[in-house]
């Protein structure tokens, strides 16, 4: 089937189609996931405390138990009583002019209001001296000093952090709602692309895109299905992409979107497919492609495994984010000063690999990482950040400030 479509649009118009579709394709399927299981899954529903945290008042610290007014002076002997332990249960009684050695965490014995730290005491025989009491009340936590009961302590459509679960563990909630993973379909592909461990012959090379891809889609939680090297052949290009073409889908193919004569993925999506832009006025990256196929969603991502990395991070990771239920927030920009000088000569957006570190008398500080070719993974591999440069030509000098992007900001956005 033939079908019009945009191209060579800017990085803006670009990302707003992606994410316009990928909010029109989500699908709330929600499942079930036992608590330990749920970091880096995309919550549900809100979770609401159903108990008070702490349930009880008890000791923030090792040390006494006493009642404040019985050392006006802030200091004194007081008589001994048994200690109070930690998941001890019972009623004990505070005795006038008494103190109860109490261990962190143990329920505060009825009369008590302040605990004297450990370390401000002397004990002899059956007593004991305490002195720097502090304020009345000290070290004592209070019934829901932290979490009132009926409170929301997560809300929906968050990306679980290992801190949230001990949160969410800490009202008693052993199981979650989370949305379901999106699955994603993984080609690469070529005829001169061959795996690591075979033997390479003359006019190959070796798959460096697949564990680059690989190991993003890790990052993102997805349910990956990895179909590994298609041949530069259109009829198996369209098996394949027959076979997964439903929805809560997502399939990335790796090269063929450009203008080659072997470029057979585009053909197939021409014919077959709804493209919806092909060409974004990025650099790395000018050849990408996306649209749909059957009900999956459908990323081209440019052969070179440099554009690759680099759309996947600007292009798929948000969209990724969206399918799985997730409320974006935007990280935004680092300025930082040049270390060395750079020169943009053309009218596209471009994503410079380099490296971002931080001097206590410079401030952040940014250094290009090599070469830019999009054939050079080393650029890559030896970055932390992206300098985002706009539209417009430029010169940049050193000392210079510019805008960066971490890629831990946009690989992990939900540690942050």
């Amino acid at each position: 089937m033939a079908n019009d479509y945009l191209t060579s649009i800017s990085y803006s118009q670009a990302l707003k189609i992606i994410l316009a579709e990928a909010q029109q394709q989500f699908i709330p399927q929600v499942e079930n996931v036992e608590l330990l299981n749920c970091v880096n899954r995309v919550l549900a529903e809100c979770v609401t405390a159903q108990v008070n945290v702490p349930a009880f008042h008890n000791s923030a610290m090792d040390g006494y138990a006493i009642r404040y007014s019985d050392l006006p002076e802030k200091q004194g002997w007081l008589d001994l009583q048994e200690p109070q332990y930690a998941g001890v249960a019972g009623n004990v009684v505070l005795g006038e002019n008494c103190a109860i050695p109490i261990m962190t965490g143990a329920a505060i014995p009825e009369g008590a209001d302040t605990v004297v730290v450990k370390e401000n005491s002397q004990v002899k025989d059956a007593q004991v001296h305490l002195r720097e009491i502090g304020e009345k009340g000290g070290c004592i936590r209070n019934t829901g000093a932290d979490i009132k009961s009926g409170s929301v302590i997560a809300e929906q459509a968050l990306r679980l952090k290992s801190q949230d679960l001990g949160l969410i563990s800490s009202v008693g909630c052993g199981e979650l709602k989370v949305y379901s993973k999106v699955k994603v379909v993984l080609f690469t592909g070529g005829d001169e692309v061959i795996q690591p461990g075979n033997e390479l012959q003359y006019g190959q090379i070796y798959d460096s895109v697949r564990p680059t891809l690989l190991g993003l889609l890790k990052t993102q939680n997805c349910e990956v299905i990895d179909i590994c090297s298609l041949e530069d052949n259109p009829q198996q290009i369209k098996a394949k992409l027959d076979q997964y073409a439903d929805e809560n889908v997502v399939i990335i193919c790796n090269g063929g979107v450009s203008a080659g004569d072997k470029d057979y993925t585009l053909q197939v999506m021409k014919e077959f497919g709804k493209i919806s832009f092909h060409k974004v006025n990025v650099k790395p990256g000018f050849p990408f492609l996306f649209g749909k196929y059957g009900k999956a969603i459908f990323f081209g991502l440019p052969g070179n495994p440099v554009s690759s990395f680099s759309s996947f991070c600007q292009f798929v990771i948000p969209a990724l984010r969206v399918l799985e239920g997730e409320a974006i927030h935007t990280t935004g920009f680092i300025r930082a000063k040049m270390a060395k000088s750079y020169s943009k000569h053309h009218y596209r957006r471009e994503f410079v690999r380099a490296r971002l570190s931080y001097d206590p008398t410079i401030g952040y500080e940014v250094i290009v990482t090599g070469n830019q070719s999009s054939g050079r993974l080393t650029s890559v591999a030896q970055a932390n950040c992206f300098i985002v440069l706009n539209e417009t030509p430029v010169d940049l000098q050193i000392g210079d400030e510019v805008n960066v992007q971490r890629m831990v900001d946009l690989l992990y956005p939900h540690l942050l």
